[in-house]
């Protein structure tokens, strides 16, 4: 008896099949929504088909999951880069008067350097010129 009523449950459950809805207008405008098709009497507006979706694999989860987390720390990251999330840490990126004077110093020292009109200001020299600007500017 369980092994006939194992049978059946299996054989019903590998048959399920979507459900169509059909909207139906009948007589004085009256909307009517049926897993039948609308009788001939009724103007049949819109019929689809309403199988619900699979609910997403364990996969699809974890994917959505890891998706939705590196979007909260690029959100954190850019809010933080912008000064816009509350804290100070913002603060660590404003270059310090100090450090503006010494790069202005540094442009300067090399700007008088190169205007001097000195043809014997070679490759490596305009080179260390710009390493200290960068050093001083960074």
């Amino acid at each position: 008896m369980r092994i006939g009523l194992a049978c059946l449950l299996l054989a019903f459950a590998g048959t399920v099949q979507g459900q169509s809805v059909h909207k139906c207008v009948g007589k004085g405008g009256a909307v009517s929504y049926q897993s039948e098709p609308c009788a001939p009497a009724q103007k049949a507006v819109k019929s689809w088909d309403a199988t619900p979706a699979p609910p997403p694999s364990n996969d699809e989860l974890w994917r959505r999951h890891y998706r939705r987390k590196q979007g909260e720390a690029d959100s954190r990251y850019l809010s933080r880069l912008a000064g816009t999330d509350g804290s100070r840490a913002s603060a660590a990126y404003a270059p310090s008067p100090a450090a503006t004077d010494a790069c202005a110093a540094a442009k300067a020292r090399r700007e008088a350097i190169l205007r001097q009109d000195n043809d014997d200001v070679g490759y490596d020299a305009r080179r260390a010129l710009n390493d200290r600007v960068y050093d001083a500017c960074k």
